[in-house]
């Protein structure tokens, strides 16, 4: 269902006044059909509040009716009577809102029934400014102008074109040199890399033959320590037997003597 709201007023000395008690009559233009029901055409009345206003909730149309709604009871200059389409909507819909549509071709009205108007205007300036003081009507303005307008919005479009290009262009640059200076500095930082770690090994294997050599001295003088240590060991055990010198001197001087006494 749809809620249909009605909102109507009358001139008045101050303005425009609540239309308060009128009868409104609303009826289908034919049977139709709510799911397997069929209803029949027939009419119901709604009477305006003290404020000009009332509500109905009706069954959505389709191709098959419209509604007839009838405002006012007595036939007054003002009384009118306008055939509607209502959509299918969840929120409430104002009847100056509604499409009309014609009783008996269901297509809608051109215009809602008024005379087609228009405005001619010199300029496409003066037709915008036309339209937006008179949204209800057409405003022309002569073709040449209008070639010429547009014209020059396709000039413009390819200069705004042709600035994009330019601006593009720009960024891939900067974005590929951006690239090759990373590029650059990842290789410099492998390179780095791979001299520190070359350094790196080189010291390991400076210190590990560092280690080596001080481990060969050690064990040289260790040695050269070991054999000192033995020669002096030998030294102190030849010593007790050796003959002393006074006795073999005085031993060969007796001799001597003995044997010059004898030649005496």
């Amino acid at each position: 269902m749809t809620q249909i709201n009605f909102d109507f007023g009358h001139p008045s000395a101050d303005g425009v006044a609540v239309l308060a008690g009128e009868l409104v009559h609303v009826v289908p233009t034919g049977r139709f059909k709510v799911g397997k029901r069929i209803v029949v055409r027939d009419s119901f009345d709604v009477r305006l509040s003290e404020t000009g206003t009332a509500t109905v909730d009706v069954t959505p149309t389709d191709n098959t009716f419209a509604y007839e709604v009838t405002v006012g009871e007595s036939p007054d200059v003002w009384r009118f009577v306008r055939c509607v389409q209502v959509p299918d909507s969840s929120t409430p819909v104002a009847f100056a809102d509604l499409v009309d549509v014609d009783a008996s071709t269901l297509a809608p009205a051109p215009n809602s029934g008024t005379a087609l108007t228009y405005l001619l205007a010199s300029s496409l300036q003066e037709a915008q400014a036309m339209s937006k003081a008179n949204p209800g009507q057409m405003v022309f303005y002569p073709e040449g102008r209008a070639k010429t307008v547009a014209s020059q919005i396709l000039e413009d479009l390819t200069d705004a074109r042709a600035v994009v290009e330019a601006q593009s262009a720009v960024a891939a640059k900067a974005a590929n040199a951006a690239q090759a200076a990373s590029d650059a500095a990842h290789a410099a930082s492998a390179q780095v890399t791979a001299v520190s770690d070359s350094i790196t090994e080189s010291k390991m294997a400076v210190e590990s033959h560092a280690n080596e050599a001080l481990t060969a001295i050690d064990e040289a003088v260790k040695s050269v320590q070991d054999k000192a240590s033995d020669v002096t060991v030998e030294d102190k055990a030849e010593t007790p037997g050796e003959s002393t010198p006074d006795a073999t001197e005085k031993a060969d001087t007796t001799d001597a003597a003995s044997d010059g006494s004898q030649e005496a």
